[in-house]
């Protein structure tokens, strides 16, 4: 198939890794860039910018129209939107101009819904990581709507034996990755005095909490985040409090990765790893600090669990798997040998 995919496109991203899995899996893909200001610029300027075009629609609408003309150059099947999707006026535009099917899948939880412009837009089918915005939507507003987890890359997320000098890099007792708000921070000080690295690079200057001892500001992605994961003992994963009853993809990446995790336990978790024999759960922060403690003392415990957390991933929660998924739902017919390339994905060493 040729699949347009109009997201933000820098390493380790949603729609960079669906975008890859689905060069992967054969098909042809155009990435449309909907960043107006790169990644690693100023955060300042993009916020500038961001506020305008929520000031002034005009400017937004006069932005996305840009996808049209792509759309017309290319003649996709499918069109992906991987982030909040676009502004309805230009959803119905390409509905105009373009027989291929129109999906949206939304990686983030409802406390970042925004301005909501996907639930007036209309797409053929609305894909949540969150079962329970899935059935909302769905009951509520008669959308489309399915539940389609987060998943690990198939090449980047894999286990890493650490050499020595990723070890002087990323060796610690305890990681996570992901941007740090209080939430996250409060949850964290419990190991206050731990060899504890968190890696990001969205540390806000007003953030006032010890754990910025253990936030290098340094940003690590696919094969790198890997590298990182694996250098640490355990990774601990706690999920923003918008995340109702589903997972975030930390879960599934630390999981390809091979590493051994300690997560919030959500409502959807069991359906996708089994609790306490794939995936540690933590339900309090009692729990999760006991837990910690429990298994950094018990090397071969961790890595019996991470072994089969990792041959879980890799079986049943790529994103070809997951894309698979959606292209079932859409009715779209892939491409002759699409289906074995899902399954010659290469196999969990």
């Amino acid at each position: 198939m040729r699949i347009l995919i109009a997201g933000k496109f820098y390493p380790d991203s949603f729609a960079r890794c669906i975008a890859t899995s689905a060069e992967l899996m054969g098909h042809t893909v155009r990435a449309f860039e909907t960043e107006r200001v790169s990644w690693r610029r100023n955060r300042i300027w993009k916020a500038s910018w961001a506020l305008l075009e929520t000031a002034f629609p005009k400017i937004e609408r006069e932005r996305q129209s840009h996808v049209c003309k792509a759309v017309k150059e290319f003649g996709p099947d499918l069109i992906l939107f991987p982030n909040e999707g676009f502004c309805p006026e230009i959803i119905s535009e390409l509905r105009r101009v373009t027989s291929a099917k129109l999906a949206i899948w939304y990686p983030d939880h409802l406390v970042n819904l925004g301005r909501q412009y996907m639930l007036a837009a209309e797409y053929d089918a609305w894909f949540f990581k969150d079962p329970y915005m899935a059935d909302i939507f769905r009951t509520k507003l008669g959308l489309i709507a399915h539940y389609l987890p987060e998943a690990c890359h198939s090449e980047w997320h894999r286990r890493h034996e650490p050499s020595e000098d990723v070890m002087r890099r990323y060796g610690c007792d305890l990681v996570t990755a992901g941007n740090m708000y209080y939430y996250r921070a409060k949850m964290l000080e419990v190991f206050r005095g731990y060899d504890l690295k968190v890696w990001g690079n969205s540390y806000p200057r007003w953030l006032q909490s010890p754990m910025r001892a253990s936030y290098p500001g340094i940003y690590v992605a696919e094969e790198e985040k890997a590298r990182a994961f694996n250098a640490a003992k355990i990774v601990i994963n706690t999920m923003h409090y918008g995340e109702i009853e589903g997972v975030n993809c930390r879960l599934f990446e630390a999981a390809g990765c091979g590493a051994f995790q300690i997560a919030d336990w959500k409502p959807a978790l069991a359906d996708l790893f089994e609790p306490e024999r794939e995936i540690v759960t933590f339900r309090t922060l009692h729990e999760l600090k006991e837990k910690t403690d429990y298994y950094l003392a018990r090397p071969e415990e961790r890595r019996e669990i991470a072994d089969r957390a990792y041959i879980r991933a890799h079986r049943d929660h790529t994103y070809e798997k997951r894309l698979q998924k959606m292209f079932e739902i859409l009715g779209l017919v892939p491409e002759s040998g699409a289906r074995e390339a899902v399954a010659a994905v290469r196999s969990v060493h």
